[in-house]
Parts: C-alpha cells; sequence; structure tokens
C-alpha cells in the first residue's frame, strides 16, 4: 500500500505548487495597477506634467483652456516639462503643438517676437533658370495690370534707336516677398530668365530707357517676329511721313 500513496502524494504536492505561483502571480499583477504598487508597469503616478488639450498652432498665446495638469510616473515624466499651469499661460507656441502633447521648455517663448518666422516656399524656377527682380511702376509696368505668371516684352530706348529687346518673359512675382502676390502698383516684378539673360537685363536696367508690354495670353508659346533694326529718327520719318 505504501507504494501506491507515494506517487499520489506527490501529485497533490505538484497540484499545491502550481497554485501557489499562478496567486503569487495574480498578486503581483494587481499590485502593479494600484496607486503606490511600486515600478512594475511604470511606478505611481505621482509627477505632475502640463499637457495640451487641444491642438496649439505656432506663435499662438497659451490661455488655461490650452493646458491641463496630468500625472505620470517618474519613469514617463519628460524631462524639462512644466509642471504648473501658470508656468505656461501667457507664453507663445514657437512651434506646432498637437493635443495631449506635453509642454516642453524649448516649445515656448516668452514674448510673439521671439517666435521663428516660418520658412517660406522655395520659389519654382525651372532647372538651368535663374529668378531676377526688375523695377516696375505704373508707367513702366502696363498700369499695373501685369500679374504672376503673365508673359511681358521689354522694349528699351538706347541713344537714337528703340528696339524690341526681350519676348515673352515669364512673371513669377509681383511685388517683394511678404506682399500679396496679385497684381496691382507695385515696385517690383521678379521674372525667369537665363543667366545670360540676366546679364543683358542688368545692363538694360542701368543702361537704357525701357518699357514693359503685357502680352495677350492667345501668343504665350508663340515666337514673336523680328521687328526689324529697330526704331530711330528716319525710321519713324519714313513710317509716319514725316518731314
Amino acid at each position: 500500500m505504501a507504494t501506491e500513496v507515494k506517487p499520489r502524494s506527490n501529485r497533490i504536492l505538484l497540484i499545491f505548487g502550481v497554485f501557489l505561483a499562478a496567486l503569487a502571480f495574480a498578486g503581483a499583477l494587481l499590485l502593479g495597477r494600484t496607486p503606490g504598487g511600486g515600478n512594475a508597469l511604470g511606478g505611481a503616478k505621482n509627477v505632475q506634467i502640463v499637457v495640451a488639450t487641444k491642438d496649439i498652432a505656432p506663435a499662438a498665446q497659451i490661455t488655461t483652456d490650452m493646458v491641463d495638469v496630468q500625472n505620470f510616473s517618474t519613469e514617463q515624466a519628460p524631462p524639462f516639462a512644466y509642471r504648473t499651469r501658470d508656468a505656461v499661460v501667457g507664453h507663445f507656441a514657437a512651434v506646432q503643438i498637437r493635443q495631449g502633447q506635453p509642454i516642453l521648455q524649448d516649445v515656448l517663448v516668452s514674448t510673439a517676437g521671439d517666435v521663428p518666422a516660418p520658412k517660406q516656399d522655395y520659389l519654382k524656377i525651372p532647372a538651368g533658370m535663374v529668378a531676377m527682380q526688375i523695377p516696375a511702376g505704373e508707367l513702366v509696368g502696363a498700369g499695373g495690370f501685369i500679374q504672376p505668371d503673365d508673359r511681358i516684352d521689354i522694349i528699351v530706348t538706347l541713344g537714337s534707336t528703340t528696339k524690341t529687346a526681350f519676348t515673352g518673359l515669364r512673371i513669377l512675382r509681383v511685388g517683394p516677398a511678404g506682399s500679396p502676390n496679385a497684381r496691382g502698383i507695385t515696385s517690383s516684378y521678379t521674372v525667369i530668365v537665363t543667366l545670360k539673360q540676366a546679364e543683358d537685363l542688368k545692363f538694360l536696367i542701368d543702361q537704357t530707357n525701357y518699357k514693359y508690354v503685357l502680352k495677350s495670353i492667345s501668343d504665350y508659346g508663340n515666337i514673336d517676329g523680328d521687328t526689324g533694326p529697330g526704331t530711330d529718327i528716319n525710321s519713324f520719318k519714313r513710317d509716319f511721313h514725316l518731314h
């Protein structure tokens, strides 16, 4: 009979051991989910961190409704984060801040003037070309009707001869960067030219009397006919029958 009892006793001890192990695991899991229950799942959440309650745009001034305080564990709390609302209200967002994001010290500035200027889009300059700014005005610039993506010709007078020097120059921008890019009286146009054309334009602006003429949209892409040697006193008298 003794030989039959011993295996049965071993099975009972094995089952009891498994039960104790499962009970210990459940207790550890429950303890990890309980505040103050150690650091099994991140520790106690007793560190206050300021977070955004909504998306905050760059340059926006922080108000009380934009932020809240949430508790983090020591392991999860981000370094250099603000701990109180009062520390952030009244400051300005230097960058985009997303909802739920902790407010760090390097994303806020004290004044609106400290907000970094947004990066502007690159000018869409085709390969092998350059952008050049040329002077504008009411009389030289077709009365302010020139607008972005228009095409212009430039007529120049040098000495006693007047001639069309450039044809079909594309207007990239009206006015300087930061101003409305729309037609109207402005101080400058930005045109797309080759580097050689840029050299010739520089000479034209410095040394000649010039005027821009606005092309018809129906003529975009058409090759302009040669106007000949240009207009001088003799050709003008001949063409208009003057003596």
